[in-house]
């Protein structure tokens, strides 16, 4: 069988046979993959630490008729600060589950790699890990070709001037008052949130402060579900936890 070598961020994993897995990776050279690990869930197995979910590895990949296997595996970074810390290993898993639903497969994509690697660590690192996750999110949105159009109506490419204007993901952005009868997914969301989000665009790392962080990261979900179009629940989760503080 032809092998192939690329650098990898392990996805997502799934469990199948007795002791094999199934993991989605983001490769560097080849875009995303779906490719098994051989008795990766045995405890002696030279695969089992390079198959969990956020795994950077360099990875020798056997191509089969019909399934792509790991033959060597170094690993290189497991990114371990995120494991040490509930509310940023949230965050990071709900950020693959995110590259999972929008990365096309086969298809080489070197940028979205080395985004996912920056905000991996910007998630690890930064002060306030929802502010590192909005920018994330912008930065994949925008990377994918997925970003809203915020500050013009997408309708009649009047400016914003609402105070609570309406986003409808299936029209891709902000809609007016009066265009927004046209869409039954249309939601508010205050202005200003929207106008934080166009500005974070161009960064090329996360600010060290944003006050609407959790306000932001509610308006661009349904973006993100309409995006996917597969259930997210890994990021389901995590904003569950942030309409539940923000009731309590």
């Amino acid at each position: 069988m032809p092998e192939r070598t690329v650098h990898s961020i392990v996805l997502r994993r799934r469990d199948v046979g007795e002791t094999d897995r199934r993991l989605t990776i983001l490769t560097e050279e080849s875009g995303k993959m779906d490719v098994v690990a051989k008795g990766a869930r045995k405890a002696a197995s030279r695969l089992a630490g390079i198959s969990d979910p956020l795994t950077v590895a360099r990875l020798s990949i056997a191509e089969g008729k019909h399934t792509a296997f790991i033959t060597q595996a170094q690993p290189m970074s497991s990114f371990r600060g995120l494991r040490m810390d509930f509310e940023r290993l949230s965050l990071a898993l709900a950020l693959v589950e995110l590259y999972a639903a929008v990365c096309p497969y086969e298809q080489p994509f070197p940028e979205a790699f080395e985004l996912l690697q920056v905000s991996l660590a910007q998630l690890e690192h930064h002060e306030r890990p929802l502010v590192a996750m909005v920018w994330a999110q912008v930065r994949l949105l925008q990377e994918t070709g997925f970003f809203p159009q915020l500050d013009r109506c997408i309708v009649s490419d009047e400016p914003l001037t609402e105070g609570d204007p309406f986003l409808s993901p299936h029209a891709g952005g902000y809609v007016s008052d009066f265009a927004a009868v046209s869409y039954t997914d249309r939601y508010r969301v205050r202005a200003e949130i929207l106008y934080g989000l166009d500005k974070m665009v161009p960064l090329d790392e996360p600010p060290k402060q944003f006050k609407a962080a959790e306000e932001s990261l509610l308006a661009l979900f349904p973006f993100w579900r309409h995006v996917a179009e597969t259930p997210l629940p890994a990021n389901d989760a995590y904003l569950a936890e942030i309409r539940h503080s923000r009731i309590v």
